[in-house]
């Protein structure tokens, strides 16, 4: 993962650079699913062809075999306010992971802002937790020939505050998982809509493409 911070200047020397290299370093190893560019792996992947049916179920069987991602433990992420912009939804897939496999909602966003982040990363005495400074917005932003970011999210919950000027769900409350999808995410609209949720929780399997910048971080052990 690349952190962006505003403190001093990576080209200085000292402890100041040297404190944030091993803060990069130590997240990256105890979160590989974030580690590549944002939580990147770079995959293959062979995904449902079809959204998630009517009535906010996925339809019945098992997805096709999607990516493969080392598995060194959960990725959780919380923050106050969550826009995702340019998001599309596009179906489920099977994430082969050391410890099995898993079900996860795809996603691609062109870029994420989260309002007072809090990212968990790994299990145990290894989990390391990531806080930006309160009131500031993270963004991990697409990169590449694609310009997007790939998003395999076991779970996604919060409150709908918007949908791309769109009318809001009835059920305001939402918990997306592979085997409960929202109508109004799976029903195709032929275009990308930028989607925010409030008091929002991620859990992530893994993701592709882009650069998270962070003000203010800071990194500790979960624990402490």
């Amino acid at each position: 993962m690349t952190t962006a911070d505003d403190g001093a200047s990576a080209r200085t020397g000292g402890p100041g650079r040297q404190r944030r290299g091993r803060t990069t370093t130590a997240l990256a190893r105890a979160s590989a699913p974030l580690a590549c560019a944002a939580a990147v792996t770079c995959l293959s992947l062979s995904l449902f062809p079809h959204p998630a049916a009517s009535g906010g179920q996925a339809p019945a069987g098992a997805p096709r075999p999607g990516p493969s991602a080392a598995d060194k433990g959960s990725l959780v992420l919380r923050a106050d306010r969550l826009v995702l912009r340019g998001a599309r939804f596009h179906g489920t897939a099977t994430v082969r992971t050391a410890t099995g496999t898993v079900r996860a909602v795809k996603l691609t966003v062109r870029s994420l802002d989260a309002v007072d982040l809090d990212l968990t990363a790994g299990r145990g005495r290894a989990a390391l937790r990531l806080r930006a400074r309160p009131a500031t917005t993270a963004t991990l932003q697409g990169q590449g020939p694609t310009g997007v970011v790939t998003l395999y999210v076991r779970r996604l919950s919060g409150r709908v505050t918007g949908v791309g000027g769109g009318p809001l769900p009835a059920r305001r409350a939402v918990a997306v998982t592979p085997d409960a999808v929202p109508r109004w995410l799976a029903r195709p609209t032929g275009r990308a809509r930028t989607i925010t949720l409030v008091s929002a929780t991620v859990t992530q399997v893994v993701q592709r493409g882009g650069r998270l910048s962070v003000k203010g971080a800071e990194l500790r052990a979960a624990s402490g």
